[in-house]
């Protein structure tokens, strides 16, 4: 209201001194309001605007500024906030009251104690990850003696010094399953107490295939302990995905495995046929049988150095077996290479062991040899089905 009083009374100034004045013609009256109105108008509306501006206010202004700023860091610390982001914006203050020429230096001794400590919580950090490194190899020693409730402990304490591991976190939660069922392992002298360790042992590395072949085993020795399906049972719901070929525990595990590895020799899956007669060797380093057949199989893949040091070992097992002490010396100058000759053999229409001896060796009289190496499997060495399909021992020996 005051700029519009101001304004007409600019414009009865300026009309009476126009009136005043005869000599001009009402055009040029016109005119001279109008240019007067509008400068009056300017005049009024510029000057608070240029009255109010001063260098001293701006200044001001700027340096509450810098207090806000440093009002909002704090409340950022209130907040919770890491150290690293505490370096960061203190780095960004200190930087502005210097080019605003205010003084830094409880900002730079605030820094300087925000990175010391930042040093010291790395520090003790490192030194927690150490000793949980170190729990987390004591556990599987403990483990490997039987001490599954030391274990245990030991799996806890390193979870709380390096709480980010997920590892050790799902191994400690394993190992709560373990010891509701077992807390410690029967003693090394017992039937069962190495097979229950090493089946515990391949659970936590997520082995389950392995886990179950020592638990099963262990079953199989000692029906009574009531633990052992517990801890089989424990591993099949863990690895419900990983477990649904389980080998029958009603029957022999070790004469199973053996019959399916002659299955997967007969039908050229010479891997998973090694794979079998290594499992069976796991729980009996001594089976001669799976040593034999374990030969046989890296002697198919044309690696015969590595198939008579398994046959070796095989008769040390078993020093009267003629057939290992014959395949051995057929195979004394021979050396590795590609497989050349089929391990296997489907009887055809028409076939006899003297026929196949004869195709094979171009030799009719080893079909005896033949035989040998079939007789677990034929009731009549004269007596052949089409479809069946035959060990075909290299060289004519029998493996």
């Amino acid at each position: 209201m005051e700029k519009t009083t101001n304004l007409q009374r600019c414009y009865r100034g300026v009309i009476q001194a126009l009136q005043t004045r005869p000599t001009l013609n009402k055009g040029k009256t016109m005119k001279w309001i109008i240019f007067l109105g509008l400068f009056s108008m300017l005049s009024v509306s510029l000057a608070p605007h240029a009255y109010a501006w001063s260098w001293d206010e701006d200044e001001s202004g700027a340096k509450d500024d810098l207090d806000i700023q440093l009002e909002g860091y704090r409340k950022r610390i209130e907040q919770g906030i890491s150290m690293q982001e505490r370096v960061v914006l203190l780095d960004r203050l200190i930087k502005l009251y210097k080019v605003r020429g205010r003084d830094a230096r409880a900002l730079e001794e605030e820094r300087s104690q925000v990175v010391s400590d930042e040093q010291a919580v790395q520090d003790v950090s490192a030194a927690s990850r150490q000793k949980s490194q170190a729990l987390f190899q004591q556990a599987f020693e403990q483990v490997r003696q039987g001490n599954f409730s030391q274990a245990h402990d030991s799996f806890m304490e390193a979870e709380r010094l390096n709480s980010s591991d997920k590892m050790i976190s799902e191994l400690r939660l394993k190992m709560d399953s373990i010891i509701a069922i077992l807390p410690q392992a029967p003693a090394a002298e017992s039937a069962t107490g190495d097979l229950i360790r090493k089946g515990v042992l391949q659970f936590l590395q997520n082995e389950p295939s392995k886990s179950l072949n020592f638990l099963l085993y262990a079953e199989q020795k000692d029906g009574n302990d009531k633990s052992i399906p517990a801890l089989v049972d424990l591993v099949k719901r863990s690895f419900p995905n990983e477990t649904s070929e389980i080998l029958d525990a009603r029957l022999n595990l070790i004469d199973q495995k053996l019959q399916k590895a002659l299955e997967k020799i007969y039908s050229g899956e010479y891997l998973v046929a090694a794979k079998e007669c290594q499992e069976v060797l796991d729980l009996e380093p001594d089976n001669a049988l799976a040593l034999t057949r374990l030969g046989s199989v890296y002697y198919a893949m044309g690696q015969v150095k590595q198939a008579r040091e398994y046959w070796k070992q095989a008769l040390q097992q078993d020093p009267k077996n003629d057939v290992l002490k014959s395949f051995l010396t057929q195979t004394s100058t021979e050396a590795d290479r590609a497989p050349s000759q089929a391990l296997t053999y489907k009887v055809l229409k028409g076939d006899t062991l003297m026929t196949i001896a004869e195709k094979i060796y171009r030799d009719r009289t080893l079909w005896k040899k033949l035989y040998e190496a079939n007789k677990a499997y034929m009731k009549n060495p004269y007596e052949l089905n089409v479809g069946q399909v035959l060990v075909l021992p290299p060289g004519g020996a029998t493996p």
